[in-house]
Parts: C-alpha cells; sequence; structure tokens
C-alpha cells in the first residue's frame, strides 16, 4: 500500500512538471536597471531599492555601469543611494516607475558630477 501511494505521487508530480514544463525550465524576460556613472568620481556603496527587491554594488568606477535584472508583480518606482570616494555623506534620489504590465523596459539612471540623477526608461 505505502508503494502504491508513492507510485500515485510520483506520477502526479511528474505530470505536475510535465503540464508546467514551460513555466518552469523557461526564464521569462524581465526589466533591466542600469546605473551609469558619469561624475567623473567613483561611486561607492550603492544601492538600488525597485518594490520589494534591493541590489548591491561595491563601486561603479567613473565612466562605468552596472546592469541589475529585476521582475515585478505591481507597480513600482527606484531608490537610488549611493556615496562618491572622499565625500561624506550619502546620495539618495527616488524616482522614476517601473510597470507590472507586459511591456518590458530598461531603466537608466545617468549620475552626474552634480550628483544628479538623469532618469530615462527605453522599451527593450
Amino acid at each position: 500500500m505505502k508503494r502504491l501511494f508513492l507510485l500515485v505521487l510520483l506520477a502526479a508530480a511528474l505530470w505536475y512538471a510535465w503540464q508546467h514544463r514551460d513555466d518552469l525550465f523557461h526564464r521569462q524576460p524581465g526589466h533591466e536597471a542600469v546605473v551609469e556613472n558619469s561624475s567623473g568620481r567613483e561611486m561607492v556603496r550603492v544601492r538600488l531599492s525597485v518594490g520589494d527587491q534591493s541590489f548591491a554594488k561595491e563601486s561603479i568606477p567613473e565612466n562605468g555601469k552596472v546592469v541589475f535584472p529585476f521582475r515585478v508583480d505591481r507597480d513600482a518606482s527606484f531608490e537610488l543611494v549611493w556615496e562618491f570616494t572622499g565625500s561624506l555623506g550619502e546620495h539618495t534620489w527616488r524616482g522614476g516607475m517601473v510597470p507590472r504590465g507586459p511591456m518590458l523596459q530598461r531603466h537608466v539612471m545617468t549620475v552626474d558630477g552634480d550628483g544628479a540623477v538623469l532618469y530615462r526608461a527605453e522599451n527593450k
């Protein structure tokens, strides 16, 4: 009886995996957040939050960039926190908008020499 139960359980698991194979084995595309450093200084302790997800990078060299792939299940906005090498204090920027819908976007945040952020979104 125990073997029969395990056999039925195994058959159900295999059937479920076969029916949902696309969801299980094919990674779905998502959004991208790109942080570009055009400040002329190195950015350190970079943290990016979108919705309930957070990403971190220890440093971004001058004229460098970092790409964070992500997915969202509801509309969200960004929060970017960073420091410049040799300066005191953190810089914070909030803004942008990520739609939940089917349209996938690349969100580019460019930090300039004054610590201002230029934000643009483009379709992927």
